[in-house]
């Protein structure tokens, strides 16, 4: 299912990023651990395009009233959460969380392109996957996740070339 929603944004020629456990398996280049959903950040001027381009390749939309800052798909059992970017002030990616708004990055938002079996997958890079599991969410669950996955991803960092 990674392999459909990161085709039909490519398709489409929509700028997206999979980050969380399935960039860290991209990134590692094998699975690390089960996942409960794919994450994956895109712009929200884009959203009406993400929608045809998702729903024409079989992705069903399922919003809740929860749904901040993304929405969510749904198919063949699969979860697909959308996280939506927005330009910054100064020329960097936020993502908008009302009264709380979070800076990505200062400039530009980079990508890499990594393979996992005859996927070929946009992720952030690996630089920014360090940032973004660097501080672990403070619930034991994901924290305990964030912590693992900050683990594989600073032996795929250390590791040479």
């Amino acid at each position: 299912m990674v392999g459909s929603a990161s085709d039909a944004l490519d398709g489409a020629g929509l700028e997206h990023w999979f980050f969380g456990g399935w960039a860290v398996d991209l990134w590692v280049g094998r699975l690390t651990r089960p996942h409960e959903d794919i994450d994956v950040l895109v712009w929200r001027r884009d959203e009406q395009r993400i929608h045809e381009a998702l729903q024409g390749a079989g992705w069903v939309h399922t919003p809740t009233p929860a749904d901040l800052v993304g929405t969510n798909y749904a198919r063949d059992g699969y979860e697909l959460q959308l996280t939506f970017l927005v330009p910054g002030d100064t020329g960097g990616v936020v993502v908008p969380v009302p009264e709380q708004p979070i800076v990505l990055s200062s400039g530009p938002l980079a990508f890499a392109r990594r393979n996992l079996g005859d996927m070929s997958v946009r992720v952030l890079t690996l630089e920014m996957m360090l940032a973004t599991k660097g501080t672990p969410r403070p619930d034991e669950v994901g924290g305990g996740k964030d912590r693992a996955d900050l683990a594989v991803l600073r032996s795929v960092a250390e590791s040479p070339s």
